[in-house]
Order: C-alpha cells, then sequence, then structure tokens
C-alpha cells in the first residue's frame, strides 16, 4: 500500500512538473511572439525613399532621453534636409572611395526612423541608412535596427534636429 502511495506521488509531481514546463514555454513563445508584434516598424514607401518608422515602444536603445514616434510630417522635413544639407556635411566623403558616394545615391538606400528627445527637450529623429540590395525580401529592417560595423558608405546614419530642420553627426561606417 505504501508503495503504491509513493508511486503516486512520484507519478502526480512528475505530470505537474511537465505540465509546468510546457507552460512556461510557452508563454516565453508567447511574449516574444507580442514583443514582436509591438516592434514592428511602419513601412513609407515612396519612389523617393523606402523608409521603417519605428515606434516609441521598439526596443531600440539610445543615449538620448525619451523616445517617440517620429511623424510623416517630420520624416518629410528630414527627407528635405537630407536633399539640401547631406551634400555639404558629407563633402570629406569619408569612407566613400570604394563603396557608392552617399549623398548622390540618396535614393538607393533604405532608412530607418527612430524618434528620442535630446537633453534640451529637442525632439530628434536618428536615421539609419543602409544599401538597399537587389530582390531583398528580407523583413528584418522593419523589426530591428540594422547594425553592421563595416562595410564604408553602404552603411551610414545621421541625426535630424526637427525643432532646427538640421542635419548633424553624420556618421559612415569605415572598411574592414
Amino acid at each position: 500500500m505504501e508503495q503504491n502511495l509513493v508511486v503516486r506521488k512520484l507519478f502526480f509531481n512528475n505530470r505537474f512538473f511537465s505540465f509546468f514546463a510546457v507552460v512556461l514555454l510557452l508563454s516565453f513563445s508567447l511574449q516574444a511572439r507580442i514583443q514582436d508584434l509591438f516592434n514592428v516598424a511602419e513601412l513609407l514607401k515612396t519612389d523617393e525613399y523606402e523608409i521603417a518608422i519605428f515606434p516609441e515602444n521598439s526596443k531600440e536603445i539610445f543615449s538620448g532621453g525619451k523616445r517617440f514616434t517620429p511623424s510623416k510630417e517630420e520624416i518629410s522635413a528630414a527627407e528635405k534636409a537630407l536633399k539640401s544639407q547631406l551634400k555639404e556635411l558629407n563633402s570629406d566623403k569619408l569612407n566613400q572611395s570604394d563603396t557608392p558616394v552617399i549623398d548622390k545615391n540618396l535614393k538607393k538606400y533604405r532608412r530607418q526612423y527612430f524618434g528620442y528627445t535630446n537633453d534640451k527637450g529637442e525632439k530628434i529623429l536618428f536615421i539609419n541608412c543602409f544599401w538597399r540590395k537587389e530582390k531583398d525580401e528580407s523583413s528584418l529592417w522593419l523589426k530591428e535596427q540594422i547594425r553592421v560595423m563595416d562595410g564604408g558608405s553602404n552603411y551610414w546614419n545621421i541625426k535630424f534636429n526637427v525643432e532646427k530642420n538640421v542635419l548633424f553627426d553624420l556618421e559612415v561606417n569605415g572598411y574592414g
């Protein structure tokens, strides 16, 4: 009789543990899927550009202050600034000897927009740019910031001060 009781307890404890483990694994999987839903950027595509607008709740981390979701009007202003101000900011053509000159090939770059406020409370758009590859069907760029260590001007970023309507801090990747 005592042996039957021990067997029943072991069976119950193992079933409970198995059930608990399955529930735990499912909850982690569901949490990751829900997080992916909230981190997907809005795609804005025209003849001039292909842009991912990341929401303020995206998981990307910036050294700036509070995050915000860039509006289409703010992005339009930044795109106008890219056309009118980028050539001057890019006058040194840093890391563009073996890769494209960025201000001459702006249409060929996909862009990711992230909004944050600086320490003065000004709205800043961080614009992450990378060369658009032919037949690239990947949606990864709509889920997270594309980060590459090298690649020359195939990968670059710049900031835009919304209040001042000014581009600044152009950074072009180096060569590996």
